[in-house]
């Protein structure tokens, strides 16, 4: 086989390009602590870095659905912790009303206590998270309740706000985060609120006729009222609790996954070290032994 002086010289530069390119390829690794930068580094771990950032993407996604869908219902929870206290309120003076031996100035002076609680709980109808109403339904940039005298308006809805905490379709019933005015008030949003306002107005009358009436119809409408707004409350709770659950469980997946990437795209920064090392000798070697296999010219005789 006859071996020209070409063949010797274009051998030497392509193991020599070879060599370069493997010490510039660790280079670039170690510039970034990443193995890969194209697919055509590893094909399979290319692949298998696609997915794993695909999943860490989705369940980043629904981490923050149920991080906020836990601040909406800390929100809707501790309103509704203030709402039962008021109720509560409401009952004791209504009860102390009720009694035979109030003279009706003290009764009306009651009623105007309770005028004020009614505004309080007007108030934590409106309850907002940043712009959004969380009584409203899905009407929420919209503020629910009004007040004009004796009349109290509900301008939500009964509809649900649904956050996807896993994949598939949301399911308004498991993965609703929002209680609605109709949930909490009763029918049109108001029903509770428009039996306190009658408690008031008989309150504000003061007659022995209206003490027969609030210690009988008036506390029967405040212990049915109150006992539907603690169920109300109850089964925001229990869904409280399950999105702490799901929170807990989706974190620890998000774990797991980060801990996947790592392993298939982080570089083993000391035997990467190591091989450039081993590269850049190699390379200075073949540098050396090039200079003596490379067969001499014409332009060697001419200097």
């Amino acid at each position: 086989m006859r071996i020209t002086n070409n063949t010797i010289t274009y051998n030497f530069l392509t193991s020599l390009n070879k060599s370069l390119e493997r010490q510039n390829a660790i280079q670039e690794q170690l510039s970034d602590g990443k193995i890969l930068h194209r697919p055509s580094d590893n094909p399979v771990k290319t692949i298998r870095s696609l997915r794993f950032n695909t999943n860490l993407a989705q369940n980043e996604q629904f981490t923050q659905n149920l991080k906020d869908a836990k601040s909406w219902m800390d929100t809707t929870d501790g309103a509704m912790s203030d709402l039962s206290s008021i109720m509560t309120n409401i009952k004791e003076l209504v009860v102390q009303a009720s009694t035979g031996s109030n003279p009706q100035d003290a009764i009306q002076t009651i009623g105007k206590s309770v005028d004020n609680l009614i505004n309080q709980i007007v108030t934590i109808g409106n309850t907002k998270l940043g712009d959004r109403y969380v009584f409203a339904g899905q009407n929420d940039k919209t503020q629910p309740f009004t007040r004009n005298g004796d009349i109290i308006t509900y301008f939500g809805d009964s509809s649900k706000i649904s956050m996807p905490i896993q994949p598939g379709v949301a399911t308004p019933t498991q993965d609703s985060v929002n209680l609605s005015g109709v949930e909490v008030f009763g029918a049109n949003g108001n029903e509770v609120l428009n039996h306190l306002l009658e408690i008031k107005q008989h309150l504000d009358s003061g007659t022995t006729e209206d003490q027969v009436w609030l210690s009988n119809t008036g506390l029967g409408y405040l212990d049915a009222d109150h006992a539907s707004i603690l169920q109300s409350h109850t089964e925001l709770g229990t869904r409280m609790s399950a999105y702490d659950m799901a929170l807990n469980m989706m974190e620890g997946q998000n774990v797991v996954i980060t801990g996947d990437v790592a392993a298939n795209e982080d570089l083993d920064i000391p035997k990467a070290i190591i091989d450039f090392k081993t590269s850049e000798s190699i390379y200075k070697t073949a540098l050396s032994v090039g200079a003596r296999i490379m067969p001499p010219s014409l332009v060697d005789f001419l200097r």
